[in-house]
Order: structure tokens, then C-alpha cells, then sequence
């Protein structure tokens, strides 16, 4: 018997690219697959009740919808995409599953992994890019991002990924002109109607043409023009938006904003300064190809894609940085884009580095990867994903509970508790406005439907439930195509991108130098620009000078508990800072009864307060009790609040009682979770304008990460920008 023939390169080698391809696809699907079978829900949640079945799915099935309702604004974005895919799900299958929506969601992202893994294996040598393939599916495939892989709504995300990915490779590996550059920016017109951002792919396009010197007007006409055209529609549906929730989440002032950028811009690690690390690869990379109109394409593809991320960045801290400074699981997956880039440029760089000199990049690039393996192990595994996995349960049994029973009783109590509103949608009535649509309780699923009648669709939904129930064999069948692509490929090198020219960019030093500059002047923004320990700010607002000293609280009233433990009884974050505070709230919030301080001189016109809790809820109080050298009582002022969110400052008038005692008393009339009452010591203080002054401070603390990260941004920056000056110095006189 004859042995069967070899195979020929060519075919190897194609055959090992769409293994490769196909693999990465399934690994991404089979993880975010996990994910929904999990943690998702079978009932709509959140703006689904609003862009898709007030919007969309009503006036389908009353025979009025329009193809103009598909391009309302939501919000800044115009999710056309989504409300397509929703109403083609009803429309054809007879569905509106959110398991199911999830499901084809999880088959976008698998596709957008494929075709960058793709794209990467063209352009590199084998095992950079393994590494970087593995890296893609590391950020595809972990939780962090669980917005995207439970919510049907989120399908925008993956498409805009896909379709900017797209749009930015063909932008420049295309010749323009040609039908797959036309295509290209096809790509780009779609990507505007995902997310309100996706307007910045063509200006990084631009941006990056212009940096390169790259010939052709097309290039730059046509991503100017594309470029314009998003930034106009972002602008139109920013208007249509309410004011007030439009100023709610808009960053308020520069400090706002430059706070959640940085933050962002260092994404997934919270490490002030984490910013500067991570996206230090594509700015060695761009200087490289500055004012180089050969420069590789791939390089190009790569800074753009990077710059796209800055961009995305940026757009999240200004639209949502008044209402948030930290991270959000839906922005995680574009963030991520930018990360990959910088991993590549990171690999460019390496490879393209003079061997004396190699050492420099190998250690830039160890501290690169613990700086992100330590950021995203932390947000899969910590804070909104935790807590979201521990509540996934109760929340999609709350919210399924609430719709099952309203399609049973038409009682729109099932859907106003404030309970079922946080979880399912905080207006009732368009939830019960759209259940009450005739034939849209058909379209959920049979879970749902009070007697569970089969309808066209259920086997549909199954179908999907099963597949997703087999997401472990999807995983192995996936690892197992990418391990035979991989073997395949051996010997089959890709005729990839040519090495990085070697250009002494003079640039560099004058580049970091600038940075460290700007950095360390936007550090004069906040108010002790150079005071970075957050311990001494919160020393200087709850104990400054003329604080009273040997403050404490005995409670007066029948107790079981210490009688003067009520040192840190307070609900306040971060931890560390409740041991300033005296407060009611002991082993819970369930004492009932009166505290009262040390007495105290006053020596001063004013006292300054500082507080939290519920002191003017039903029950409670805050008061001054104000007495004579005698023990007479001479006046009790009441803190009048409101009450604050966290802290706040009372500003107290004792001008008519100087040399008089006074003490701090708690009133704690309540067992709730609102029941209790703190205080820390009182400041002296010349008039109210100190409280206000507190307050401002105060306010300002949530932004201090951007100080802190400028002033992290500023000294690295110096220090690397003069190491460079003296190493170009030392080559110049060695010349």
C-alpha cells in the first residue's frame, strides 16, 4: 500500500491559517458561551424594554413600525445594528430571547477574534503570533466583559469591533480605489451605527496618514470626509438626549475628565501611572514611522488601532466621567482592541531592536505583561464581576418572577417595586405598556408565558440552550483546531510584514520631555497639587489644626453593647477612614438609642462638623447641646442636614456661647439599614466658608486618581526622556 502523498505548502499553509482561524473563532465562542450559560437571564432587561420593544417590536406588531424608527437616537449612539437583529430575530424565528440574542452575540465575537488571530498569522513569524493569539482569546474570553457576553442588547459591541477592525486594516492594506478598499469603508460607514465612538476610526485613519506622509489623496479624503460624518451623527443624538441626563454623565470639569481618562487609558490596571506603561509600545512604534511614507502597512494598522483605543477612552470620560470614574464591563472589550495593538507593537519593536539594546525591550516588555495580568486577573475576578456572578441568580429569578406574574394578573405592582425596577427596568409602565402588546408575550420565552403554550420559536430557543450547554466540547474542539493549525503551519512561514526599518528618531526625548511638562502642569488643577497621600488629604479635612482633642462617645441610653465602642460606627468607604468617625451603626444597623461626646470648650465663632448617615431621617437626629459652667442647658442646635451620600460638613453658629461647653449627641431612633447616625471631632473655624471649603475638597477626591497618575506620568516620563537625551549624547560623541 502505497503512502498517502504530502501535502503541499500551499495547501498546508492555508489549511493551517483558517484551522487557526476557526479555532480562535470557537475558544472565544465556547468562553463567552460559559458565560450565558451561567449568568444570564431569560427576560429582557434594562434598554431592551425601551430600543427595542417600545421602539421596534410594538410597532412591528401593530404595523406602523418605519425604517426611521431604526435610526433613532439612543443615548449618543444609533444602534441600528441591534434593533435590526432584534426584529429579524422576530420576524423570522418568532423570538424575542435574550439567551438567544446573547448566543449570536458570543458568534460575533468569536468571528471578530477569528479574523484579527487571521491577521496576525499572516503578518508574523509563528510563534510571536501564537503568543499574541493567545492573548487575543485572553482578552475575548474572560469575564470581565460580562455585559457583553449576558445582555442580548450588547450585540453592537461585537459588530462595532469587527467592523472598525475591518475598516482600518482595508484602509490601509488595500490599494485605494479597489472594490475590497471600497468595502472597507463600507465598514466604516456601518461601525457608526453601534456605538456613538466608532467616529473616531476614520480621524486615527487620518491622523495616522498624515503622521506616515502617506501618498494618495483617497487615504486622507476619504477618512476626513467618513470622519466628519460620525462626529456630525454623534452630535445629532447627543442632542436629542435629555438635558439633564446628558449633564448627569457628562465629566463636569477638566479634573473629571482627565481622572477617568487616565484611568482608562490604563485599562484593565488601576495603578495610577499604568496608563504611560501600557501604551508606551505604540509610542515607540509611532515614532518609528513618522513622516515615513513606505512604513509597513501593518504598522500603521497597528498604531491606529491603538490611537482608536486611546480614542475610545477618551469618549467614555467625557460622556459617562460625571457619573463614574473607574471601569465599566461593556467599554472592556473595545478598551481591549488597544491593548492587543500595544502587544503587537510591543513584538515589533523587540524584534526590530539592535541586539545590544534587546535587553531594554525584553525588560519594557515583562513589566508590560504583570502590569496587565495583574489588572486582568483583578477586574475578572474582583469588584463589578464578582459581585455580578454572586447576584446573577437572584436578580434573573427577581426579574423573571416579576414579568411571569404580570402576564398572569396585569398587575402593574409586580413590575414597581423598587427591587424588580433596579433589575428590570426603572419605568413600569413601558415594561407593561409593551407585555400588554398583543403577540409579544409569544415572542419570550415559554418560561415566561403563564401556561407555557408552545409557540413558533421555542425549538429555536432549545436548540440554542443545548448548543450553549456544550460549550466545554466547543472549547476542547476549538483548542484542538487551533493546536492542529498551529502544527500545520510549521515550516509554512507567512510572507508577513517586512522587518521595522532602523530610524534614530530624534524626536524621542523632546516627545517624553513634552509629556513630563504637561503633566506635571495639569497637576496644578487640583487644589495641594503635590500632597499625592490620600491618608494626609483626609487628615487635613477631619483633623485639622483646631480640631478638639480626647474626643469620644459613651452611649447614655439601655444598652447590651460597650457603652463606648462606638469608634468606626460608620458605613463609609474607603474602611480605612472610619476609624475618624464616631457612629451608631454597631454590628449593623440595628442600635436603638442616644449617644453623647466628651464635653468640649468652644473657642471659636463657628464649629465645623464633620458627618454621615441618616441624621434627618424619621427618628433620628444630629444635635450640638450647648450648656454653662453649671450644666445648664443653654441651646441645642439641630444639624438640619440634608442627608449626605457619604460625608458632609455642618457648619454650626456658636458666635452667641464662647467659653461655653458642648457636646455632640446622637439620636438613633431606627433599626434599618437608614438607622444610624456618626460624627467626627469638631473643628474650630473663623465661618461657614470652611464647611464649603471641606465640601469642595471633599467633592474632589473621587478625581485625585488623575493627579496622582499625572504625577506618576510626569516623574517617568522625565526620567525616561533625560535617559534617552544622554544615551543619544553618548552615540553622537561616540560618531
Amino acid at each position: 500500500m502505497k503512502p498517502a502523498p504530502p501535502l503541499s505548502p500551499a495547501f498546508a499553509g492555508t489549511a493551517g491559517r483558517w484551522l487557526w482561524f476557526t479555532g480562535v473563532a470557537s475558544l472565544v465562542f465556547a468562553f463567552r458561551l460559559r458565560e450565558i450559560h451561567l449568568f444570564s437571564s431569560d427576560t429582557p432587561i434594562l434598554d431592551q424594554w425601551d430600543a427595542e420593544a417600545r421602539q421596534i417590536l410594538v410597532p412591528w406588531l401593530q404595523g406602523k413600525l418605519r425604517w426611521q424608527d431604526f435610526l433613532a437616537p439612543h443615548n449618543e449612539h444609533v444602534p441600528l445594528w441591534t434593533r435590526l437583529i432584534a426584529w429579524l430575530q422576530a420576524s423570522l424565528l418568532g423570538r424575542w430571547d435574550p439567551q438567544l440574542q446573547a448566543t449570536f452575540n458570543a458568534a460575533l465575537h468569536g468571528v471578530f477574534a477569528g479574523t484579527v488571530a487571521l491577521w496576525l498569522r499572516r503578518n508574523l513569524p509563528l510563534w510571536p503570533a501564537l503568543v499574541l493569539t493567545l492573548l487575543l482569546v485572553t482578552l475575548s474570553g474572560l469575564p470581565f466583559s460580562w455585559e457583553n457576553s449576558t445582555w442580548g442588547f450588547q450585540s453592537h459591541t461585537p459588530l462595532a469591533l469587527l467592523l472598525v477592525f475591518l475598516y482600518i486594516r482595508g484602509s490601509f492594506s488595500c490599494p485605494p480605489g479597489t472594490a475590497r478598499w471600497w468595502l472597507a469603508q463600507a465598514a466604516g460607514l456601518a461601525a457608526f451605527f453601534t456605538y456613538g465612538s466608532m467616529g473616531a476610526a476614520p480621524v486615527v485613519v487620518l491622523l495616522t496618514v498624515l503622521w506616515t506622509s502617506a501618498p494618495g489623496r483617497r487615504r486622507w479624503l476619504s477618512a476626513a470626509l467618513l470622519g466628519a460624518g460620525g462626529i456630525a451623527l454623534v452630535i445629532y443624538a447627543r442632542a436629542q438626549q435629555a438635558p439633564a441626563h446628558t449633564l448627569a454623565l457628562t465629566a463636569h470639569s477638566p479634573r473629571e475628565f482627565l481622572a477617568a481618562f487616565l484611568m482608562q487609558l490604563g485599562w484593565p490596571t488601576e495603578w495610577p501611572g499604568a496608563c504611560l506603561l501600557l501604551c508606551l509600545p505604540t509610542l515607540l512604534l509611532a515614532l518609528k514611522i513618522r513622516r515615513q511614507p513606505r512604513a509597513e502597512n501593518f504598522d500603521c494598522i497597528t498604531v491606529a488601532l491603538a490611537v482608536w483605543g486611546a480614542a475610545q477612552a477618551a469618549a467614555f470620560a467625557y460622556a459617562r466621567g460625571g457619573g463614574y470614574i473607574g471601569f465599566v464591563s461593556r467599554y472592556g472589550d473595545l478598551l481591549a482592541l488597544g491593548v492587543l495593538a500595544n502587544g503587537v507593537a510591543l513584538w515589533r519593536l523587540l524584534q526590530a531592536a539592535p541586539a545590544p539594546r534587546r535587553w531594554l525591550f525584553a525588560v519594557l516588555g515583562v513589566a508590560w505583561a504583570i502590569t496587565l495580568a495583574w489588572g486582568l486577573n483583578r477586574i475578572s475576578t474582583r469588584g463589578h464581576t464578582e459581585y455580578y456572578q454572586a447576584h446573577s441568580e437572584t436578580w434573573a429569578h427577581t426579574r423573571h418572577e416579576a414579568v411571569r406574574q404580570y402576564l398572569a394578573t396585569k398587575d402593574i405592582q409586580c413590575l414597581s417595586s423598587d427591587v424588580v425596577r433596579a433589575v428590570l427596568y426603572p419605568n413600569p409602565e413601558t415594561v407593561a405598556h409593551s407585555l400588554d402588546q398583543p403577540g409579544l408575550a409569544d415572542l419570550l420565552p415559554a418560561s415566561l408565558r403563564p401556561a407555557h403554550a408552545a409557540v413558533r420559536g421555542d425549538r429555536v430557543s432549545a436548540a440554542a440552550a443545548g448548543i450553549r450547554s456544550h460549550w466545554p466540547q466547543i472549547a476542547f474542539t476549538g483548542g484542538a483546531l487551533l493546536l492542529l493549525g498551529l502544527f500545520l503551519s510549521r515550516g509554512n512561514a507567512a510572507a508577513g510584514a517586512d522587518a521595522l526599518e532602523q530610524v534614530r528618531d530624534p524626536w524621542l526625548a523632546p516627545v517624553l520631555g513634552a509629556v513630563a511638562l504637561g503633566s506635571a502642569a495639569l497637576l496644578f488643577l487640583w487644589p495641594h497639587p503635590l500632597e499625592f497621600s490620600a491618608e494626609r488629604r483626609w487628615l487635613a479635612l477631619l483633623e485639622p489644626p483646631g480640631t478638639v482633642s480626647n474626643f469620644s462617645f459613651h452611649i447614655t441610653t439601655d444598652t447590651k453593647l460597650p457603652k463606648d465602642n462606638l469608634v468606626g460606627g460608620a458605613d463609609l468607604w474607603p474602611i480605612e477612614f472610619r476609624n475618624h468617625f464616631f457612629g451608631t451603626e454597631i454590628d449593623g444597623p440595628g442600635f436603638v438609642g442616644i449617644a453623647e461626646s466628651t464635653p468640649f470648650t468652644i473657642h471659636s465663632p463657628w464649629l465645623v462638623i464633620p458627618f454621615a448617615g441618616f441624621p434627618v431621617s424619621p427618628g433620628n437626629g444630629l444635635r450640638l447641646r450647648v450648656e454653662d459652667a453649671h450644666g445648664t442647658l443653654l441651646d441645642e442646635i439641630a444639624c438640619l442636614g440634608p442627608n449626605p451620600t457619604d460625608i458632609d460638613f455642618w457648619a454650626v453658629d456658636v458666635q452667641a456661647y464662647p467659653g461655653c461647653i458642648a457636646r455632640v449627641i446622637f439620636y438613633d431612633g431606627r433599626d434599618d439599614a437608614q438607622g444610624w447616625v456618626a460624627a467626627a471631632p469638631p473643628q474650630a473655624a473663623s465661618g461657614p466658608e470652611v464647611a464649603e471649603s471641606h465640601r469642595r475638597d471633599r467633592a474632589l477626591e473621587p478625581t485625585r486618581f488623575g493627579q496622582n497618575a499625572l504625577g506618576v506620568t510626569a516623574a517617568a516620563s522625565a526620567v525616561l526622556g533625560l535617559a534617552t537625551f544622554i544615551a543619544a549624547r553618548r552615540r553622537r560623541r561616540a560618531w
